[in-house]
């Protein structure tokens, strides 16, 4: 699994300006992607709602994203306005509120991403996390979220990690250590991060010490 392309510092809109954290309105469904969906039994069709993800947070504010990890903590600034379908799913899985289909193929609903791995590196562009017991995906897909303002030029960009095909990101995500311009329109940028230091221990460690991964302790998510 490959990673997606990377936020934007600055998003361009038509659309009316969002406050910090407030969402979007999803966009139209994708038919065959949501079948798809259907089909393995995904409760919410690959579109676990914003209110949802988010219920008994503050009402206002920005939304980040707390990575708790053995090199450090990571805080990332989170855009729903650019992504709403892609960050309610992310935070759905960090709060233990989106349900995910298991080894076993059951759907559960526990906190994804605690006590899990940064997997995948490749030096001076990502480092990737989101896998949970070996399984590549939470046994649903999400649409693309991309947009020609998206971009990769600088370290600390939180993305979703996808299958190399559209639509085909799910729990994955990576985020930049520097540039990394190939990736743009092809990930969903999900925010911007800070502790680049703390990031770049994370991906030379994957890149460099395979035997023993780093660890993602918990996802913290926080508003305000």
């Amino acid at each position: 699994m490959r990673p997606l392309a990377l936020v934007a510092t600055v998003l361009v809109s038509c659309g009316p300006r969002l406050a910090p954290g407030e969402a979007a309105p999803f966009g139209p469904e994708i038919e065959d992607l949501v079948r798809a969906n259907e089909a393995v039994g995904d409760p919410y069709r690959g579109r676990f709602p914003y209110a949802e993800a988010v219920a008994g947070l503050p009402d206002e504010g920005e939304l980040r994203a707390i990575l708790s990890t053995d090199e450090g903590e990571i805080v990332c600034v989170l855009d729903p306005g650019h992504a709403p379908v892609s960050v309610a799913n992310f935070v759905g899985l960090a709060r233990g509120l989106r349900p995910f289909q298991d080894a076993d193929r059951t759907w559960r609903t526990v906190a994804f991403y605690d006590d899990t791995t940064w997997h995948r590196a490749f030096e001076g562009q990502f480092v990737q996390a989101g896998r949970r017991a070996g399984l590549e995906d939470g046994g649903f897909f999400l649409q693309d979220e991309t947009s020609p303002g998206d971009s990769f030029e600088r370290p600390g960009v939180l993305a979703m990690a996808n299958g190399g095909t559209p639509h085909s990101g799910s729990t994955q995500f990576f985020i930049t250590t520097g540039p990394a311009k190939h990736l743009a329109g092809h990930h969903t940028v999900l925010g911007q991060c800070d502790a680049a230091a703390a990031v770049r221990r994370l991906e030379r460690r994957v890149s460099r010490e395979k035997a023993e991964l780093p660890r993602l302790l918990r996802v913290e998510i926080t508003r305000g």
